[in-house]
């Protein structure tokens, strides 16, 4: 034994009893505040184990301090760094709207720039808060879109209601602020900027003056123009031959929110035509997953309602305003870190489980997106699929109403050629339901089948919207139907 060992001994003794003491106060603070739980037992075993290392032989109690301090040092060490690291990849894997809604998770968005990058292209990896923030300090007001599924206010119940209330109570924008310079998405490298129309919509500016117009284009982000320049977009190559076309698609839109869509801007633009773009990866997600959940919006499937959205613009600009600048305020000042959420490790846990599920996968593709792929491809439930066919025949009926006409254009996905088994098995039921209601029918799946290699009509081919390609292709398509009419 070593001069200086007892007294290493002592110190050390010393280290284990406070350890084995803090462990027990963590226990009995954890149990109170939520009830007895099987991993809270940990800490209650780690206490037993340190209070009788106290008995030990001085050499044990100093390796066994030394050890525990050293490991102590590493995992807070890392649960601080993640805790509050702001790098581009952790950005990317919050699942928030301000950063890349395209992108499910980290994963599949950091292989998308790694594509992007072997190309010898750069990425801007910047998310769009951080565009946002850039383009302000650099003179230019500029807003993040916004969609109406962001503003709901989370639910345990039956009933979703919007977080946006006016002098008649609750209401709900069906698209952006208007006259804004927007930040719309970045998937090919390139964010993609443009400024909306009067009613915020992504249209050219005084659009909204040739009324009568000739053709509206109803739909998600497809038909929003995600993510090509503006002149790009499938709805704009329509307009370059009909220039009275006016979009009123609207990233997150599903068939609820394009009915509503219809019947509040639909009376005061009077088009011919209706196109109902419909795209199969998830409109029926969307009217199963919150749509259908909203009183407000479910008022549009069988009665004259309306918010009268197009009169209530400065509302709609002063509602909206507010809320993106609370939203921006809050990511850019957020609330500190709870400091029990840093004594269970939650981000060191939650960054092991992240890398646990990064297990092989098939075709070479990310497992989480397969999962995603599977769950958003399943059939439709037969209660949804009558629902869908009520909010189509009131589209119908809505058009009649000034003598339009609606067609139905079925969007295929990205999944449907590379990944067949996974694409959506509702595309014979739903092409069934816009026939038996006698719209007529374009349907893309052939032309993007018959094309010499599909897959190049997605941005690097890969999981993604279509790119510039693709969107002209659609858009071409459209016309060669709209020149037979």
């Amino acid at each position: 034994m070593t001069p200086l060992e007892p007294g290493l001994g002592r110190l050390a003794g010393l280290l284990l009893m406070w350890g084995a003491m803090l462990c027990m106060a963590l226990f009995a603070v954890l149990v109170w505040r939520h009830g007895l739980s099987l991993h809270y037992l940990v800490m209650l075993a780690l206490a037993v184990m340190l209070g009788f290392s106290v008995r030990l032989p001085a050499s044990f109690k100093i390796n066994i301090a030394l050890l525990g301090l050293s490991t102590l040092v590493s995992v807070y060490g890392a649960e601080l760094l993640l805790t509050y690291s702001g790098s581009a990849i952790t950005s990317l894997g919050a699942h928030a709207w301000l950063s890349f809604p395209q992108d499910g998770n980290v994963r599949v968005a950091a292989e998308r720039m790694k594509t992007v990058q072997e190309t010898h292209r750069t990425f801007d990896t910047r998310s769009r808060l951080e565009v946002v923030l850039d383009m302000r300090a650099h003179g230019v007001m500029a807003y993040p879109d916004v969609f109406p599924m962001v503003l709901f206010a989370p639910s345990s119940g039956e009933h979703i209601r919007s977080v946006l209330a006016g002098q008649r109570g609750e209401f709900l924008p069906v698209a952006g602020m208007g006259m804004t310079t927007t930040v719309f998405c970045n998937e090919s490298g390139e964010y993609i900027v443009y400024e909306s129309d009067e009613h915020g919509f992504h249209n050219p500016r005084g659009i909204w003056e040739r009324r009568p117009a000739e053709i509206v284009a109803l739909g998600d982000s497809y038909t929003h123009g995600v993510c090509v320049p503006s002149e790009k977009g499938f709805v704009a190559v329509i307009r370059a031959q009909h220039p009275a076309t006016v979009n009123l698609g609207v990233n997150s839109h599903g068939p609820l929110t394009s009915l509503a869509t219809l019947k509040e801007y639909g009376p005061t633009l009077k088009p011919k035509l209706v196109l109902w773009f419909y795209y199969e990866g998830n409109d029926l997600r969307d009217l199963d997953g919150w749509e259908k959940n909203s009183p407000l919006l479910m008022k549009y499937v069988s009665s004259p309602f309306s918010q009268h959205l197009f009169e209530r613009q400065p509302e709609i600009d002063q509602a909206l305003r507010r809320y993106l600048d609370t939203a921006i305020a809050q990511a850019t000042s957020p609330a500190p870190v709870p400091f029990e959420a840093i004594v269970k490790l939650h981000h060191l846990r939650q960054a092991l489980q992240s890398f646990y599920e990064r297990r092989p996968v098939e075709q070479g593709l990310p497992a989480e997106l397969l999962k995603h792929l599977s769950q958003r491809g399943a059939p439709a439930t037969a209660g949804d699929l009558q629902l869908f066919e009520r909010i189509l025949a009131e589209a119908r009926t809505t058009a009649e109403t000034w003598n339009g006409r609606l067609v139905f254009v079925y969007l295929p996905t990205w999944e449907r050629y590379r990944i067949p088994e996974l694409a959506s098995k509702d595309r014979d039921r739903v092409l069934g339901i816009a026939r038996r209601l006698n719209l007529h029918v374009v349907d893309l799946h052939p032309v993007f089948a018959t094309h010499p290699d599909p897959m190049a009509l997605f941005p690097f081919r890969r999981y993604a919207h279509y790119n510039e390609a693709g969107h002209r292709l659609v858009g071409e398509e459209v016309l060669k139907h709209i020149e037979s009419f």
